[in-house]
């Protein structure tokens, strides 16, 4: 089992880019001046991202678990990432007190290295679909209650108008956090979040369902990494106008490959 998670070196991990701040740089330019939202920030990771390649943006991140949040603020301090903000709150669809599981384990295939917190990245507003550990390793022995807001309200009481892009990483409850965010959706740009076939926790919505609440929301599918199990969608708000820009690139890149590719069977062919 692992113990409380710890401040470690991710400097490394920060170095590569991730997939949705590459989809991210194909929607916005580094010196705008963007609402960020990170819904589910973890130890601050992607916060850190979006804050270093738009410095001149507001980069909001949310994150419920205490343990998490010190993480967060050690993180933001030593990556300078002094336009990111944290607020220790969960986004769901009602303001108020809620139960909050708190995940942990280690799992004997260190895929991330032995310097790396593993328990504290699955802990979500929803219980465990299962009483086995999660993938193998991850257990959720531990409840508590945490501070719950809505989108709506916190972006009412924030005076933000707007918001350009959010990254959300919830374990299960995107659908609430959408629930509670019917009033800012319209004013949304860009929503990257994480989908699963099948339900991990009591009550998710699974890929399909999550793609049929954001159609009905007038976002379309931009890009998607699919993996076993769980995998990242990036949805576009097909009221605005810069998405149709991404996606007559994605369109541009698309047939650039296919050509590229047509071109090197012809030249295969040739040499045979």
């Amino acid at each position: 089992m692992e113990d409380s998670p710890r401040l470690v070196d991710i400097s490394g991990y920060l170095s590569q880019p991730s997939e949705a701040e590459i989809e991210c740089a194909r929607l916005f330019r580094p010196h705008e001046q963007l609402v960020i939202f990170d819904i589910g920030a973890c130890e601050g990771e992607d916060s850190i991202r979006y804050a270093r390649h738009y410095p001149r943006s507001r980069v909001f991140a949310f994150e419920p678990l205490p343990a998490n949040q010190a993480l967060v603020r050690a993180n933001l301090e030593r990556y300078a990432a002094r336009n990111a903000t944290l607020y220790p709150v969960a986004l769901s669809d009602r303001a108020g007190d809620a139960t909050f599981h708190v995940s942990s384990g280690r799992p004997r295939d260190l895929f991330a290295g032995e310097n790396w917190n593993y328990g504290n990245k699955s802990s979500s507003l929803l219980p465990p679909a299962q009483n086995e550990p999660m993938h193998g390793w991850i257990e959720f022995k531990e409840s508590i209650t945490v501070r719950t807001e809505t989108l709506d309200e916190f972006c009412r009481t924030h005076a933000i108008a707007r918001i350009d892009f959010i990254h959300m990483d919830v374990q299960g409850a995107e659908h609430l956090v959408l629930n509670g965010a019917q009033t800012m959706l319209p004013r949304v740009t860009a929503i990257w979040l994480e989908v699963s076939e099948c339900a991990l926790y009591r009550c998710q919505k699974t890929r399909p369902e999550i793609e049929d609440l954001m159609h009905r929301h007038r976002f379309a599918l931009g890009f998607e990494l699919r993996r076993e199990i769980e995998g990242d969608q990036l949805f576009l708000n097909t009221r605005h106008l810069r998405p149709w820009g991404y996606f007559a690139g994605s369109y541009a890149r698309a047939m650039l490959r296919r050509a590229r590719s047509v071109a090197g069977r012809a030249k295969h062919a040739l040499h045979r």
